[in-house]
Formats: structure tokens, sequence, C-alpha cells
């Protein structure tokens, strides 16, 4: 995302259209992601779907070098972004039916996230043209692997494709799809606005690197020990005070106070993540639907919170990480009212 957010910056596209084009590819993520568990379900083949969302990303990639205004870049990132939508609910199914914990299952995915924020730093240094289509390659060989991958064909392929009904019954079990869009909330936030932070403030890239990778380690290591955390640290009312640090994230550039609040960012949105997944993971019924939804609340997360953040910024001043973390906050608070669910929870 920094990578693709400097590029547009760098292509002399206002905060506003790169708001507008990151909340536009995450629609269609959306879209990518209902898709997925539509195929999914008549396929019953992971591998192929995996496979398939990983060629999209491939040209996605290598279309971006091509792009240079506003509709150019807004397309090949849209490419990209339903490529991962249609990925992510494949390979949570996948997993679900491996039978894989949460832990083990956002701890994996988030170390890679980890090591592309260290290298974030160094790869914006990098010809942007050579980077997409290293990006591209790279997906390509990504796409040869999922063939390989072992079956974990869902027993109910062809059937089970559902009733307005059930997906309805499915969209009021409201609580995980409101920690997905407080968590997408507030890393879309993050990663959209403050590599823009950097370049307006002309200091170093240097800080992008530092502030992605300390909330994502943090936010790692919480998916890590989450089932070992005692029960008041993965308390989603404590976790989402989290958010509220990311009000202060672009008032200093101390680095040791950057460090701490971006740590406590990663670990609020470590825990209404890993909350989110166990309700989903533990939820009777289509795995392929709930992951397909899981996503799609995500998605709608990082489609909704870049656009709304630029314009408050542009209608009251409001600062746009701010204004992600507050309405991270006011989703993550809602299911913390409930208590007899989180009591339920917290004892599993």
């Amino acid at each position: 995302m920094p990578v693709l957010v400097l590029y547009a910056y760098n292509t002399s596209l206002s905060e506003f259209q790169i708001s507008v084009i990151t909340g536009f590819a995450s629609l269609v993520y959306i879209v990518g992601a209902l898709f997925s568990s539509n195929i999914h379900l008549r396929t019953g083949n992971p591998r192929a779907v995996i496979a398939a969302s990983f060629a999209v990303m491939a040209m996605g990639f290598a279309a971006l070098p091509f792009s240079y205004d506003f509709a150019g870049i807004l397309e090949s990132t849209s490419l990209v972004l339903l490529g991962f939508g249609v990925f992510w609910p494949a390979v949570e199914a996948y997993l679900s039916r491996k039978e894989s914990s949460v832990s083990k299952f956002s701890f994996s995915w988030s170390s890679g996230s980890l090591i592309g924020a260290l290298l974030t730093s160094t790869l914006l240094r990098l010809n942007p043209q050579i980077l997409f289509a290293a990006y591209s390659l790279l997906s390509v060989l990504q796409a040869l692997q999922g063939l390989k991958m072992s079956s974990a064909s869902s027993r109910r392929a062809g059937t089970d494709l559902g009733s307005p009904g059930s997906v309805k019954d499915l969209l009021l079990y409201w609580t995980p799809w409101a920690y997905c869009i407080a968590y997408s909330a507030s890393a879309s936030g993050v990663l959209t606005f403050y590599p823009l932070f950097v370049a307006d403030k002309n200091i170093s890239r240097d800080y992008i690197s530092l502030v992605n990778f300390t909330m994502l380690l943090s936010r790692t290591l919480t998916f890590f020990l989450f089932e070992r955390l005692p029960a008041h640290l993965k308390n989603t009312l404590l976790a989402s005070l989290g958010f509220a640090a990311g009000l202060a994230l672009t008032s200093t550039t101390s680095v040791p106070v950057v460090v701490l609040i971006a740590g406590v960012i990663g670990y609020g949105q470590g825990v209404v993540y890993a909350r989110a997944l166990q309700l989903v993971f533990n939820k009777s019924g289509s795995t392929e639907k709930m992951t397909s939804l899981f996503e799609s609340f995500i998605g709608l997360g990082y489609a909704v919170a870049p656009p709304l953040s630029s314009l408050a910024n542009m209608a009251v001043g409001f600062e746009p990480i701010a204004f992600a973390s507050t309405l991270a906050l006011i989703f993550s608070l809602f299911p913390s009212l409930n208590s007899n669910l989180e009591e339920k929870v917290a004892g599993q």
C-alpha cells in the first residue's frame, strides 16, 4: 500500500484522489471476496481459486508501470485488489478445513506483511516500474505454487449456494463484521495517509518503515500469542482503546514516541482481528460464506475509511489518520456493549 500511495503521489495526484483509488479498489476487493465464495462452493477446489487470484494480481501489477493518471492507476490497482479479494476467502476456507488455529493462520500471513513493512523504505528507493514488474513475476510464481497445494476440497461442493435467508442470518451475526471494519479502518488510515504525511513534511522515508514495521510487529505478536494471552489482554474493550493512539500518530516525529504509538495501534488491530476470525472459524454453517463475508467487511473498512478521512480533512481540517482511528474506535466499541457475548467468547 505505501508503495502504491507514493507512486500515485509522485504522479501529482491529490490526497483525495489517492483515497478514492484505495477506497474504490477496496470495493472491488469486496466483489472479489464474494465471487471467491461462489466459485469455491461450485467447484470445491480452493487450489484453482487461489491460483486464479494470483494470476489476476499479476495482470494488475503488470499494468501499473504503464499507468500514469488517475483512471489508469485506479484500474490497475482495482485489478490487484480484485485478486486479493478472491485469494483471502479461498485460503481462509482452505485452512479452516485443515483445522488451522486462529493464531497460526494469523501469524503466518502477518509475518509476510512484517517482512514487507521492514523493506518498505528500501523498496521506495527502487524504480517503481521495476518494482511492479517484480511483483507481477512473483504473483505468477505464486499462481503456479497454488496449483501444487494439497487438496482440501469442500464436502459441500456444488451445493449450499445459499438462500437469501441464510445470507441474511450471517449478516445479522454482526459482531465479527464490526470488528472487521474497525480493524481495516485503523490499518487503512495508517497505510494510506502516513506515507503522505512523511512526503508532505519532507521527513525521512524511514519513518514509513518504522511505523509500518512496528504496527505489524505488534499485531503479529498479538496474533501469535493470542490464545495464550491473559483474558484481560484479549478483552476487546481494552484493545479498542489502542485505536485512540492513532489520534496522536502525526503529532510527533520523536522516534520512541512514534514506536510506542504504532505498537499500541498494532495491539488493538491484533486483538479485534483475531477475535473476529475466532468468531468466524467457530460459526457453524458455510465456511466459504463466512470467510467471504469476513473479507468483504474488511474490504468495506478499507473502502470507506480513506475517502471519508480525506473529506473530513478537507471539510473541517480533521487529520486523516485521526479520523480513521476514530472510526475504528467507534466500530470496535459496538460489540463490546454486549457483555453477554463478550463473556461467552472470552471463555472459549
